[in-house]
């Protein structure tokens, strides 16, 4: 990891691309025969897309799963001989036009998007998307007959459905959707995807022809303080605006919902909600420096957050001072339960006005 200076002007967020490589490895040699489908929706989980995308192709990735369409084209500006699958599929004929030009693999959910492919007078491959159970995108169960008529055979590439509860380790639900998927293929008789990060790991049987690992890339452990040995890509460091010692009895912050009940040393960092670190942490949440753990005192702003530094050696605390928000010392998981939201959402918010450093 690179060692950051004593002095830091801004925040800092820093990419491990060697651990995002050790990921893509460890989940490759998990999955054996199936195929990884890279997800870098969201900006890559909130890593970068085009710097991550990249890594991910020199440790082998050759396909690639996106949500809109903008993202896809710029994946197929980056690399040409790529498989690219796009999760909102077609809304206008212009997508079509698009899709074409940039050879994109569309993920068709819904007869309106089915119609508007079949209209096309180009041919599309593309993915159908089946719901057994998300209730979310994708056709349902009971359309597979009309789904039949409608569709050209020699235009699927393969068939997917998404797991609802496999973060939870719900067998019941899990093995009921990868039956139903089964069903309906042997209408389809083509390759099958069910699986996401936490799919891959709770069964071989889940692994299908195709996974679509998402937070696992990034070092996310897919199932609740359980490690499978995956290293975490993403660092944060934020600088010391100010020291300041205040009082017992003194409030701090916003609406003086924290009262020191002690003399205390505080803190001020150049962080806040408007890096993604959610406001639900006030009072909550933690930061570190060095080794000890810093709480987080009064309400969290838009781009301020106080700590208790008063355990800080004060030799150590001056402007400038790097403060670790995410790191060794701190997982997504921790920040997730800490300011009351999932490991997801931290992912892709955490840290977005930072500058990003890849190493």
């Amino acid at each position: 990891m690179l060692e950051l200076k004593k002095i830091i002007s801004q925040k800092i967020t820093l990419i491990n691309t060697v651990n995002l490589n050790f990921n893509y490895n460890l989940l490759n040699k998990k999955v054996g025969k199936s195929k990884i489908m890279s997800v870098v929706k969201g900006d890559a989980y909130g890593h970068g897309m085009k710097e991550c995308t990249s890594t991910l192709f020199k440790s082998g990735s050759r396909d690639f799963y996106v949500a809109r369409l903008e993202d896809a084209k710029k994946i197929r500006i980056q690399f040409k001989q790529v498989k690219i699958y796009l999760l909102s599929g077609v809304i206008t004929p212009n997508c079509c036009r698009q899709i074409v030009k940039y050879n994109i693999i569309p993920i068709i959910n819904n007869f309106e998007q089915l119609d508007i492919i079949n209209k096309f007078p180009k041919k599309i491959i593309y993915i159908l998307h089946f719901d057994t159970g998300m209730n979310r995108l994708g056709f349902k169960i009971d359309q597979i007959d009309k789904v039949k008529e409608k569709v050209k055979t020699n235009n699927i590439f393969s068939l997917m459905t998404h797991l609802t509860s496999s973060d939870d380790k719900d067998l019941i639900s899990s093995k009921y959707q990868l039956n139903e998927i089964k069903k309906i293929n042997q209408f389809f008789n083509k390759p099958l995807s069910i699986a996401n990060s936490a799919g891959i790991f709770l069964s071989k049987s889940y692994h299908l022809d195709y996974v679509r690992p998402g937070k696992s890339l990034y070092g996310i452990n897919p199932f609740y303080k359980k490690s499978f040995g995956l290293k975490p890509v993403m660092s944060i460091y934020a600088p010391i605006l100010q020291v300041s010692n205040i009082s017992k009895g003194q409030s701090i912050g916003y609406s003086r919902t924290y009262i020191a009940k002690k003399n205390q040393t505080i803190a001020t960092i150049d962080f806040g909600y408007s890096d993604g670190y959610l406001r639900g942490g006030s009072s909550r949440g933690k930061v570190f420096i060095d080794d000890i753990s810093c709480p987080i005192v009064g309400r969290i702003s838009m781009d301020l957050i106080t700590i208790d530094v008063t355990k800080i050696n004060k030799e150590k605390l001056f402007i400038g001072r790097p403060v670790e928000i995410l790191g060794s010392h701190q997982t997504y998981e921790e920040i997730a339960y800490e300011t009351g939201t999932n490991e997801h959402e931290i992912l892709i918010s955490l840290g977005k006005n930072s500058k990003k450093v890849y190493i």
